[in-house]
C-alpha cells in the first residue's frame, strides 16, 4: 500500500518518489482579502494612471487598508493589482505584532515613499513640485522643460527632458516616459539648489537696507555658483554647424511662397492673423516641422502655458501663455511668427 507524507510546500509526495501536482498556492490579492476580512477592514483598489504605448500599457494601482496605502504597477490590470497588493501585506505583514482585531499602525510617510515609487525610478515625492517651491523660496522663475530627443524603438522609448531656470541652472533627465525624464531633470537640479545656501529670510519692502538680497543679487550669485557648470556644458559651434546654419538663413531669407511672402511684407502685423492656422501653413509651405508642448503647470498667474518648436537650423523653441490651452498655443504661434519675421528680414 502507498503511504504519503506531507511536503513542506503543501504538495503531496508518495514514498515511491512519484509527486502529486502541486495544489495552486494563494495570490497576493486572495492573501490580502483573507487577513482584511479577519481584521473587519475591505480593501479599496482605485487605478490611478495608464502609461505607454496602446499595444504595451502600464497600470497604475492604489491600494487602500484602513491606514495602509500603497502603489504598484504592472503590464495589465490584473498584475498591478497584484503587486499593489503584496505591497500592502509587506507593509501590514511588517506590523504584525499587534493581535488580530488591533488597529493597524500608520505608516511612516517617508519610509513609504522610499518602499514604493509609483514611477520606479527610484525617487521618492514630488521633485516637480519641490522644485517649484524652492524656486518661490530663492524668487527664482519658475523651471522650464524643454524635450530634448525621443529614441529607441516604439516600444522601448528613452525620452530626454531638459530643466532649465532662467539661463544659468539647468539639468537633462532620461526616462522610459517623458514624466520619468522630467522627475530625473527636476530631482537633479532640486539637488543643485538645495547646496546653495539658503535665501534671506527677512521680508521687507527694502530688501537690501534689511541685509538681505535683492533679486539682481540673488541672480547674481547663483550665475556666480554655477558659471563653471554652465560654461562646461555649453557646445562650441563647429565650423561645419556654422556652414549649416548660415546657409539655411540664407535659402530662407530668399525662399518664396505665399505664406513667406506675407509673413515678409512689412505692412503685415502677425496680431491680425489666425496665428496658428498661418504657423501651420507656412511649416507646410517651407518644409520643417512643428512639435507642441503643453505645459503642464501653470504660471503665477494662474494661466496655461505652451511651447512650439520649429524643427529649423538651429531648432527655435517659443513660448506662449493664454487662459486655456487654445489661447496659450495661439500665443506662441505669434511668438514664433514674430521669430520667424525677424530672421528673413
Amino acid at each position: 500500500m502507498n503511504m504519503q507524507s506531507n511536503a513542506p510546500n503543501g504538495a503531496a509526495s508518495s514514498m515511491n518518489g512519484a509527486s502529486m501536482p502541486t495544489m495552486p498556492t494563494k495570490t497576493p490579492v486572495s492573501l490580502l482579502q483573507e487577513l482584511c476580512a479577519k481584521r473587519g477592514i475591505t480593501p479599496k483598489y482605485d487605478l490611478i494612471q495608464v502609461e505607454g504605448a496602446v499595444h504595451q500599457p502600464t497600470f497604475l494601482y492604489k491600494a487602500t487598508v484602513g491606514e495602509f496605502m500603497a502603489t504598484g504597477q504592472g503590464q495589465s490590470k490584473k498584475k498591478a493589482k497584484h503587486a499593489v497588493a503584496k505591497a500592502v501585506l509587506d507593509l501590514v505583514l511588517g506590523n504584525q505584532a499587534a493581535p488580530p482585531g488591533a488597529p493597524m499602525a500608520p505608516v511612516q510617510a517617508d519610509s513609504l515613499g522610499q518602499l514604493v515609487s509609483p514611477y520606479d525610478d527610484g525617487i521618492a515625492g514630488n521633485p516637480v513640485g519641490q522644485l517649484q517651491e524652492l524656486c518661490m523660496a530663492y524668487r527664482l522663475p519658475p523651471p522650464v522643460y524643454e524635450p530634448v530627443s525621443e529614441q529607441g524603438l516604439p516600444h522601448e522609448r528613452t525620452f530626454t527632458i531638459a530643466c532649465r531656470i532662467g539661463t544659468a541652472l539647468s539639468e537633462t533627465g532620461v526616462g522610459k516616459s517623458k514624466k520619468i525624464a522630467k522627475r530625473q531633470a527636476s530631482n537633479l537640479l532640486l539637488t543643485k539648489l538645495r547646496e546653495l545656501p539658503p535665501p534671506p529670510a527677512a521680508e521687507s519692502a527694502d530688501p537690501a537696507a534689511a541685509g538681505g538680497e535683492t533679486m539682481d543679487q540673488t541672480a547674481q550669485r547663483l550665475a556666480e555658483h554655477f558659471s563653471a557648470l554652465r560654461l562646461s556644458q555649453i557646445p562650441s559651434l563647429t565650423a561645419s554647424d556654422s556652414v549649416q546654419v548660415g546657409q539655411f538663413h540664407r535659402g530662407l531669407k530668399a525662399a518664396t511662397g505665399d505664406a513667406l511672402t506675407q509673413l515678409r511684407d512689412p505692412k503685415s502685423s502677425p496680431g491680425s492673423w489666425n496665428c496658428l492656422q498661418f504657423l501651420q501653413d507656412l511649416a507646410k509651405e517651407q518644409n520643417f516641422q512643428l512639435t507642441w508642448i503643453d505645459v503642464e503647470e501653470k504660471s503665477f498667474d494662474g494661466r496655461c502655458q505652451c511651447l512650439v518648436q520649429l524643427s529649423t537650423l538651429p531648432v527655435a523653441v517659443c513660448y506662449g501663455v493664454g487662459e486655456d490651452a487654445d489661447k496659450a498655443r495661439s500665443d506662441a504661434a505669434h511668438n514664433a511668427l514674430q521669430y520667424l519675421k525677424i530672421m528673413i528680414k
